[in-house]
């Protein structure tokens, strides 16, 4: 009976060890940097300020220590180093918060077994710290146009977020005539045209913000020459021989692109318009005296005018004007036939109707030779023919006096 006895006693006794092997004290946390019984209190972090504690045994042996948070709530922003049990990191968000540190050994050495661990209930709490400093943000999102030569107010330049004290230029540049006060109202007249890019600054309480923004002047509409003259009063104006190939046309100055070219009127068959470009080219496929308007048009609507006469001139024609002479009954009779242009000296040529008895032609040279037979009024046909175009001809009237 006795020996029984020691049985049960000595198998409690084991039962006995066992469960402290396998319960959770906490005794094995050291009390720095926290302390405080039966919760250890840690020292005070704020939020966005940078904290850091390590939790410590008291004697650490070389048992592997594990290190992690059990249940509870930890503050949000702070990690735990498994390994060292260091706490770092930067709180998110203020209050009291209260957890439990498990502490696990995976060695089994250092006289702890595999798998015994201890915990130990912590508190941190964590101010809320300084409020965050106000963000000054500029809202302004775009400015109006400017027209060249007038006055030009625009609404003032805003901001939110922070009290603005003052506005700069930061960088870039304003339409020449306008300026920024420190207010943040641009004003002025603007003597150029174009786009003018620019960056704005808002200087506020310690803070400050910049947008990039840009003005366009818009400066009268007009067409230029394609080397940048304005065009005379009287408009322009093309001369080119038939066929002889032609560049020339209008560029827009001012307005608002992109531009529309158009034309109303007559242009030289064979010679074009571009009505992107406003560039005139071709090769005038008859001769004669063409006039058009050419218009451009811009984005807005707006419209701008210059007259254009163009000359094709033809290669061979009679000159303008000119008659034959006047012949006498048995005096000798020289005229040679009035033309011109390009193919004039090489041309050849013919006569036909009541030719003048006595009165010969020679087809090379177009002159008319002879002695005059007989008085009257002679009407005659003469042609011209050019190996480069087509023949000419025109009624001419030669008078024999008695």
């Amino acid at each position: 009976m006795r020996r029984f006895r020691v049985l049960i006693l000595a198998s409690l006794a084991c039962l006995a060890v066992l469960t402290l092997a396998s319960s959770a004290p906490a005794g094995d946390f050291a009390d720095s940097p926290c302390s405080g019984e039966p919760t250890k209190l840690c020292p005070t972090a704020t939020v966005g300020q940078p904290y850091s504690i390590t939790f410590a045994l008291k004697e650490p042996g070389d048992g592997c220590p594990t290190f992690s948070v059990d249940s509870g709530a930890f503050p949000p922003g702070l990690t735990l180093a498994s390994d060292e049990g260091a706490t770092r990191g930067a709180p998110t968000q203020a209050g009291s918060f209260t957890f439990y540190i498990k502490v696990t050994y995976t060695c089994g050495t250092g006289g702890k077994s595999p798998g015994y661990f201890s915990d130990q209930q912590y508190t941190i709490n964590v101010n809320p710290g300084a409020p965050p400093k106000p963000k000054l943000t500029v809202t302004t999102p775009s400015l109006p146009d400017a027209n060249v030569n007038q006055p030009y107010a625009p609404p003032g330049l805003t901001a939110s977020g922070d009290t603005v004290n003052s506005w700069t230029l930061a960088g870039g540049t304003l339409p020449p005539g306008l300026t920024l006060a420190s207010n943040g109202v641009i004003s002025g007249t603007p003597t150029q045209g174009g786009t003018f890019g620019f960056t704005v600054q808002a200087n506020g309480n310690g803070t400050s913000d910049t947008r990039g923004l840009s003005i366009f002047v818009i400066a009268p509409l007009e067409l230029q020459s394609l080397t940048g003259k304005k065009a005379p009063t009287t408009g322009w104006t093309a001369k080119k021989l038939v066929n002889a190939s032609l560049l020339t046309g209008v560029k827009a100055v001012g307005g608002r692109a992109p531009y529309t070219f158009s034309f109303a009127g007559a242009m030289p068959p064979g010679i074009t318009l571009n009505t992107a470009t406003g560039a005139i080219a071709g090769a005038g496929t008859f001769a004669g005296r063409f006039e058009s308007t050419v218009t451009v048009t811009d984005a807005a609507g707006a419209k701008a005018s210059v007259p254009w006469r163009f000359t094709i001139l033809p290669l061979l024609d009679f000159a303008k004007g000119k008659t034959l002479p006047q012949g006498k009954v048995n005096r000798p009779y020289s005229a040679k036939i009035p033309v011109r242009g390009k193919d004039a000296r090489t041309a050849q040529f013919a006569i036909s109707g009541d030719i003048p008895p006595g009165l010969d032609l020679d087809e090379t040279t177009g002159r008319l030779t002879g002695t005059l037979l007989e008085k009257g009024t002679y009407r005659v046909h003469l042609y011209a023919f050019s190996q480069s175009g087509a023949p000419i001809s025109k009624p001419f009237v030669i008078r024999v006096r008695a």
